[in-house]
Parts: C-alpha cells; structure tokens; sequence
C-alpha cells in the first residue's frame, strides 16, 4: 500500500459525482458574486434612500457569497487523515457524503433560481 502515508485532500477523497457538484456550486457562486458586482458598480452614486439600501443588501449578498466560496476552498483543501486511503474516507463517512452531496445539488438550484430572480 503505497497511498498509506500519502496526505489527501478532502477533493481527492470524494467521488466523482460530488466532486463535479462542489465545481458546478463554486462556478455558480462565483458568477452570482460577478453579477452582484455589476448591480453594485451600478448603484455607485445612489440617487435616492432605495438605491442607497438595495446598495447596502447587495453588499451584505456579496459578504455572504465571498463567505460560502470560502468555505469551499476551505473545505476541498482540507487534508484528510494520512492514516486512511480516498476509498476508506468514503465509505467511513458514506451518510454523510451522501447528505453533503443533496446540499450541494440543492444549492446549486437555488443559486440558479436567485440569478432568475436578478
């Protein structure tokens, strides 16, 4: 067994399915942030009290979608266990997985419904 003392990632331990989920939600988070941006860039100089507050919720969104595309940087760079292979990790940790992988899936709708709704 050469993999025993080999360090993986969280993103080398998950299957390929998860895997595209976790790409597809940053992707989608990322294009969200860049849509954000234009609507903030475009209520620069705020005409009146409305624009002034749809500005200010634009800039909290923008915190809140930096924030989740950090969280998944952080946590498809977390090195698992050195003791234990990819296979091992997923099938220790197959509910979970599994309930990790439906969020993501589900995420990935929402973000997709919230762009409609921009």
């Amino acid at each position: 067994m050469s993999d025993e003392h080999k360090e993986f990632t969280f993103l080398d331990s998950i299957d390929d399915e998860m895997h595209e989920n976790i790409l597809r939600l940053d992707q989608k988070l990322k294009g969200l942030q860049a849509e954000i941006a234009v609507k903030i860039d475009a209520l620069a100089t705020p005409k009146d009290e409305a624009a002034s507050e749809r500005k200010a919720q634009l800039i909290m969104l923008s915190e809140e979608v930096n924030k989740a595309i950090d969280s998944i940087k952080t946590l498809v760079n977390t090195v698992i266990a050195e003791d234990i292979s990819p296979k091992e990790f997923q099938k220790i940790n197959q509910e979970t997985l599994d309930s990790l992988r439906e969020m993501f899936k589900d995420n990935v709708d929402k973000i997709s419904k919230i762009k409609e709704k921009f």
